[in-house]
């Protein structure tokens, strides 16, 4: 009895300390620093909208189970995934004028003015433990295999857009993060020079870029008692012929159209169109929803992200992509389908709905 008491206890303390780590560490001497900011208040950042959970609301069938978190979902593709697979002799040395790699969910390489940038690197699951949240299929890269790169953009820290074991891996580059993630990405290793923090309408310019955070409808969290100690952004990435339009996670709102008056036109918006839910209305966007963003933006070609790996709002894998082009068949946008991993040439790659 005393041998397994002692097993449990070594387990426990395994266990805390692994999911201390993929925590991640928080903010503490910025807060003082923040407390000026008209979105921080009482130690947390506030969204521009108030997000909520309910449920009773909450959509999915069987798949509302909690069960689901650790086996593959009922909704998930019968068969692996179309794919282009890359490693570091499928890009140019140096970065194209103007290319994208869409990696599959969020994660994607933007190639533009010769300079390179990773959004929300995430090649293995979506939560602390290894056993949960598992993709539907491997990504098109290996995060040993990725180029060289210029800039990390992370939009905030859920598990679907911050891994660990990416972070540590990459050992060249800026990371350019909403307040208060660089205490994360610190304790991860990250020398803190490689660092930008930014705050809603903060910039930073460097290299012919100009990146900038602006807000969204949404929340920040990887433990039990962390909600909103860090901040989420969307990007606005500028250069001297292109402007790209990056909206990480959020909730519709007006903000959208007032994006496209302060910092369009755009010449590539790319949308989340997944992750929608009754139970969390506010926190993502509907298809309707994400149709009229598209539509508010405006942008000359719009990429629809954060789908196609994860199951985290239990409706079926592309049933988001369906709708999402339904909801914008009527209208003159433009919008890219690339299978994960294929080089698009915005304004000159053709795609195609692939999962039909």
């Amino acid at each position: 009895m005393l041998y397994a008491s002692l097993l449990l206890a070594v387990f426990s303390f395994a266990v805390y300390f692994y999911l201390k780590g993929e925590f991640g560490a928080l903010p503490a001497e910025e807060d003082a620093a923040y407390a000026r900011l008209d979105y921080y208040r009482d130690g947390r950042f506030q969204s521009p909208v108030k997000t909520t959970f309910d449920p009773d609301k909450v959509s999915g069938g069987a798949g509302r189970s909690i069960l689901r978190f650790f086996s593959r979902s009922v909704n998930a593709p019968d068969n692996p995934l179309p794919k282009v697979m890359l490693d570091k002799s499928s890009f140019s040395d140096p970065p194209s004028g103007y290319a994208l790699y869409w990696l599959g969910h969020s994660s994607a390489i933007l190639e533009l003015d010769g300079k390179r940038l990773l959004f929300d690197p995430v090649f293995g699951n979506a939560a602390p433990l290894p056993f949960m949240v598992q993709r539907y299929d491997d990504a098109p890269i290996k995060r040993e295999d990725l180029p060289t790169i210029d800039y990390i953009v992370i939009t905030h820290n859920h598990y679907d857009h911050l891994e660990k074991q990416t972070v540590r891996s990459i050992k060249n580059g800026r990371f350019i993060v909403p307040l208060g993630l660089g205490a994360t990405l610190r304790e991860w290793g990250v020398d803190a020079h490689r660092i930008t923090e930014l705050g809603w309408g903060d910039s930073y310019t460097k290299d012919g870029l100009v990146i900038t955070a602006l807000e969204g409808v949404h929340f920040s969290g990887r433990g039990f008692f962390d909600r909103n100690r860090t901040l989420w952004a969307a990007y606005v990435v500028k250069s001297t012929r292109k402007t790209i339009f990056w909206s990480g996670d959020t909730g519709y709102g007006n903000h959208f159209a007032r994006f496209k008056e302060q910092y369009g036109p755009f010449d590539l918006a790319a949308i989340e169109i997944d992750g929608w839910n009754s139970g969390w209305p506010r926190s993502h966007m509907f298809p309707e929803e994400a149709a009229q963003a598209a539509l508010d933006l405006g942008a000359e070609e719009t990429l629809p992200i954060h789908w196609g790996v994860f199951d985290l709002a239990m409706h079926p894998w592309h049933e988001s992509i369906d709708a999402f082009l339904e909801k914008t068949k009527s209208s003159d946008l433009k919008i890219l389908t690339p299978r994960m991993g294929e080089k698009v040439i915005p304004g000159v790659t053709h795609t195609e709905h692939w999962w039909n």
